[in-house]
């Protein structure tokens, strides 16, 4: 069997998940390949808890490696146009975590670099992969609640309420960004996925603790679509509930459509007519869960969406082709434009 190898930049939080991906792609799903994560690149050494992984400081030691078919970058934000740079020198395939760049000016040089060097790439906008998304995507386009009234997408998250957070680099200018950048930039690439282009911001941001943070802890968004359509997003990193909100309702002039992230299987349509309301489940056999985990045997949605999301982009490197639902680096920018928009940059 193939082994598709790859390098990952980083070992932070988010590198662990993909490393979690990596394994539960092996295992569950009989893939024509195995996916090898051959090294884990670090700026100071480290005990990789991995068998056959090895560790490295010398990041040219992995792009001069001609087994490596691609680099997974889990750096912080202002640290991904300099691999990318580089992997696009030695002509590596590139898997980058969101957001595309810290800066604007960096996501548009990264997004020309991958398209004139003929890179195959994708960012980690794994959202997309919520089987629940690509339900709520069909019954739109089917017109299920007939003309489209307005849309809602929260994403409420609280880990920014410790105030162990003060320092770390996500609090920090050099991020980009705050809660817009780091949790509504799949916010923003789930509503372009399911209702098309963004084309006009209303927005302001919020700080609440200033003594912790220089970026944004709170944001709303009112967004005006191509096709007219008018909606809004709410994100923030300091909300916090018993049970956590994520989800995304679509209000029709015959029903509305409500998915919530924690229950990614289904979607609830309301139907204003019969007052009645249909609950409809991703079918068994569906190539929704072909990459994704069932209910039954699920690690919980988000690492379910990074599992998804890294089968879809080896894929494309063992089909040698670009087809799939994952986000590529043009489709990332722009998101990263609409961002950009609601800072006032």
């Amino acid at each position: 069997m193939r082994k598709i190898n790859f390098a990952m930049i980083g070992y932070g939080a988010i590198a662990i998940t993909h490393s979690l991906a990596v394994c539960d792609a092996n295992i569950r799903f009989e893939l024509p390949y195995e996916l090898n994560l051959k090294y884990i690149v670090t700026r100071k050494p480290i005990n990789v808890p991995i068998s056959g992984t090895i560790n490295v400081t010398d990041v040219e030691q992995v792009f001069k490696d001609k087994e490596i078919d691609f680099i997974d970058i889990c750096t912080p934000n202002d640290a991904h146009f300099d691999v990318v740079k580089k992997a696009v020198q030695y002509g590596k395939a590139i898997y980058c975590e969101k957001p595309l760049a810290s800066s604007m000016q960096d996501a548009v040089e990264m997004a020309r670099l991958v398209k004139d060097n003929n890179i195959i790439n994708s960012v980690s906008l794994v959202y997309r992969f919520m089987p629940s998304l690509t339900l709520l995507k069909r019954e739109l386009e089917e017109g299920t609640i007939g003309q489209i009234i307005d849309f809602k997408v929260r994403t409420y998250h609280d880990s920014y309420l410790n105030e162990k957070k003060k320092d770390t680099w996500r609090t920090g200018k050099n991020s980009g960004g705050g809660a817009l950048l780091d949790l509504g930039v799949h916010l923003i690439d789930m509503i372009q996925f399911t209702m098309g282009d963004i084309e006009k911001v209303e927005a302001r941001t919020r700080i609440f603790f200033k003594e912790r943070t220089q970026v944004d802890e709170i944001a709303n968004c009112d967004f005006t679509l191509k096709d007219g359509t008018i909606g809004s997003l709410e994100v923030s990193r300091i909300f916090t509930e018993r049970d956590q909100t994520d989800d995304y309702v679509v209000y029709g002039s015959h029903g509305s459509i409500k998915i919530n992230f924690n229950n990614p299987y289904e979607i609830e349509i309301y139907k204003y007519e019969s007052n009645s309301t249909e609950i409809k489940n991703v079918a068994s056999g569906d190539s929704l869960l072909r990459y994704y985990a069932d209910k039954r045997n699920s690690l919980g949605f988000f690492q379910n969406c990074h599992t998804a999301s890294l089968i879809n982009f080896a894929n494309k490197i063992y089909n040698n082709s670009s087809e799939g639902i994952d986000a590529n680096f043009d489709e990332a920018l722009k998101c990263q434009n609409i961002i950009e928009k609601v800072y006032g940059r």
